[in-house]
């Protein structure tokens, strides 16, 4: 999941594929009592309705089918519902379903439709609404950011390759309340990746009854405890208890999310300060220029909160462009970097350095393996490389969507790399809608050096990692950054259909030993999120997967 637009898809404590692959080996059917994401909102179940006021930023969009950002995925992911949910320990959950059996092959899941499950306008949630969503999500038409996650079900490849009419995909409504899928071949994680905003459900009549428009707060249906009240562009949301809700009520009646400016992190905490919100939230953090005094204030010190994520921030390189064709240049970059002092001096955020892309909890990682911090042996790359003191490298640009860290992450390069390499960095910030439409571009892909992105586990598996993002199958449709590497391809695909745990360790883990020596990206570091949460605040604990704050768990003392 890419998050935008400040240090930014998804939490899962426990590594998915153990859990998955054990339902692989029975077709009995599963369980799927709502014990995971219901319960929590049973436990703070009250009778009065309470008011949550948030910050936010604009989201790009609130449809499942486009959105890729913590802004869109934070607010869709309070108002839909999929077929699963994972709770804390990665375990799936029905939440549209109420039980699946899985055939013995592992290619054929049938799940069971919850009764009594509605859409916000009182219709009921048919198996029709998954089945034409999923063929809508993957359809070259629709653009989807996330198609390659429809890649593991029958003919999801081929449609995603325009090779097939999506109508051919491995999915179809049996009746009202029944969805099969068929898959092209075992895949350990599709539970999990069935619990992604990309797989809910969608109405038919109204998205093509409106258009454009069906997201705006007049025209949406959604299917999950909150309904959306009210969209002012830029300056709010409201979203409101969506009484018709099949599961438990949760306290919280009303949420407001205030909408800052992109780089409004210096505004979201005078709102907090001034009483006019409930937290900092989980995207911005604190501003680096403040946090010096708040952990010095004997009060608001002792409302801060930390929050590990299942997330890496990086910077992308273009291998189009010859200078970064080698490898000793890209590591000569990531080599010159002190990410401590970043951390902790420059931007102030909580995190760990990261040696290695994938964060804590994906299996495969080796971060012992890739290039370590030396700002001489950086040097002496360089001068291997051709370009002694930076002698005769080309001036790059350095592009970041626009927000205060990322400024100051921009900044520390372009000083860093100049101080220990003598690379001339340009700096160009664009706002996140502009950036998310410029990367996929030949604008980028022509012109383009370097951009900061991210990545958030949308589910706690290698392949959200390796397959998802890393694979050159999937490149153009994410970071489009150009890197081959057929070997790293070649075991990335076996691990993909590999169902003994121990293989599939084995293969990720060559494969993340084949990214550590070819190094084609540079690793910043592992997200933590530092909020202020008032006290009064219960509940609020965004995950580690998705990286938001579910609105079902919160409560809000009398104060």
């Amino acid at each position: 999941m890419y998050r935008a637009p400040a240090p930014v898809r998804s939490g899962y404590l426990l590594v998915v594929s153990m859990v998955v692959v054990g339902l692989l080996a029975s077709s009995a059917p599963v369980s799927a009592s709502p014990t995971g994401l219901a319960s929590a909102g049973a436990r703070v179940q009250q009778t009065s309705v309470q008011e949550v006021r948030l910050p936010g930023i604009e989201p790009p969009t609130l449809d499942p089918g486009l959105a890729q950002d913590i802004p869109s995925i934070d607010i869709i992911t309070q108002m839909f519902d999929g077929l699963v949910a994972l709770d804390g320990s990665a375990n799936p959950t029905g939440v549209g379903a109420s039980s699946w059996t899985i055939s013995a092959d592992g290619l054929t899941y049938t799940f069971t439709l919850r009764q009594g499950a509605t859409w916000s306008d009182g219709k009921p949630v048919t198996a029709q609404d998954y089945a034409w969503a999923w063929k809508r999500n993957v359809s070259p038409v629709t653009a989807s950011p996330y198609a390659n996650a429809f890649a593991p079900i029958k003919n999801g490849q081929a449609i995603i390759d325009e090779k097939l009419d999506p109508e051919q995909l491995g999915v179809q409504a049996a009746d009202d309340r029944t969805l099969v899928v068929t898959l092209e071949r075992p895949a350990s994680f599709f539970l999990a990746l069935a619990s992604t905003v990309t797989l809910y459900p969608l109405r038919q009549d109204v998205v093509e009854g409106y258009g454009d428009r069906w997201t705006e707060a007049a025209s949406i249906v959604t299917n999950g405890p909150y309904r959306l009240k009210e969209w002012q562009h830029d300056t709010r949301i409201v979203l409101e208890r969506n009484e018709s809700y099949w599961g438990p009520k949760p306290s919280i009646g009303l949420a407001t999310y205030t909408l800052f400016p992109e780089d409004g992190v210096e505004q979201m905490l005078a709102a907090y300060e001034a009483g006019e919100i409930d937290t900092t939230g989980s995207a911005s953090g604190i501003p680096a220029s403040q946090l010096d005094r708040i952990m010095a204030d004997p009060v608001l010190s002792q409302q801060v909160k930390t929050f590990k994520q299942s997330g890496t921030y990086f910077f992308i390189l273009n291998h189009r462009r010859p200078h970064f064709q080698d490898v000793r240049v890209r590591k000569a970059i990531g080599m010159a970097l002190n990410r401590r002092e970043l951390l902790d001096d420059v931007i102030k955020q909580a995190g760990e350095p990261a040696a290695g892309i994938q964060p804590e909890g994906i299996l495969g990682r080796q971060p012992a393996a890739w290039p370590k911090e030396d700002a001489a042996a950086a040097q002496q790359l360089m001068a291997d490389a051709g370009y002694p003191n930076g002698t005769g490298f080309p001036e790059i640009t350095l592009t970041f969507s626009t927000s205060a860290t990322n400024r100051l992450l921009a900044e520390y390069t372009q000083q860093r790399l100049k101080e220990i390499l003598g690379i001339t960095v340009r700096l160009e910030s664009m706002e996140s809608a502009v950036f998310l439409r410029w990367r996929r571009g030949t604008e980028w892909e022509q012109r383009g050096d370097i951009y900061r992105a991210s990545w958030f586990s949308d589910y706690e598996d290698p392949e959200n990692w390796y397959n998802h993002i890393w694979d050159s199958e999937s490149d153009p449709g994410v970071y489009n950054a150009a890197w081959q590497n057929a070997q790293f391809d070649g075991l990335v695909r076996q691990a993909l259909a590999e169902t003994d745990l121990a293989r599939r360790t084995a293969l990720y883990t060559q494969a993340d030993q084949l990214m550590a020596q070819d190094y084609p990206h540079v690793p910043l570091y592992h997200e933590e999120v530092r909020s202020l949460v008032k006290p009064y605040l219960k509940g609020y604990v965004p995950g580690r997967v998705p990286a938001v704050a579910p609105l079902r768990t919160m409560s809000v003392d009398p104060h």
